[in-house]
């Protein structure tokens, strides 16, 4: 049976939705994925990846993202958010502090791809 779910984010960061949450905060799905990014410290992803069959939104709250969209760079500041459809390569280049995000995907697969270091990026627009 299906139950409803209801908390406030905590302090810090952690799964909010997925197969296994890993404390009382998160909510069992096998269909979504969300991540609450809660942090004090920058972090990036040193190479663009994409999902094969999964949409992926960035919800910024606060602070801000630059991320790299086929070579082209954009700012998601508070109270924007971007997505990522499948199939299209992507990368946090900074994450600005103190950052708040919410991360979602769906449908929640295994499927990221990172770009193989031989494949050439798309020119920067």
């Amino acid at each position: 049976m299906a139950h409803f779910h209801h908390r406030k984010l905590p302090v810090f960061s952690t799964l909010l939705s997925g197969r296994m949450p890993p404390d009382e905060v998160g909510f069992q799905s096998e269909r979504l994925w969300i991540w609450y990014h809660h942090t004090d410290e920058g972090w990036s992803e040193p190479v663009p990846h994409m999902h094969q069959s999964s949409d992926e939104c960035f919800i910024v709250l606060q602070g801000s993202l630059i991320v790299e969209v086929e070579g082209e760079r954009f700012t998601v500041g508070p109270r924007e958010f971007c997505c990522f459809p499948a199939g299209l390569y992507h990368r946090i280049i900074e994450v600005q502090t103190p950052a708040e995000t919410l991360m979602l995907r769906s449908p929640l697969v295994t499927d990221k791809v990172y770009q193989h270091p031989s494949e050439p990026s798309p020119p920067p627009r």
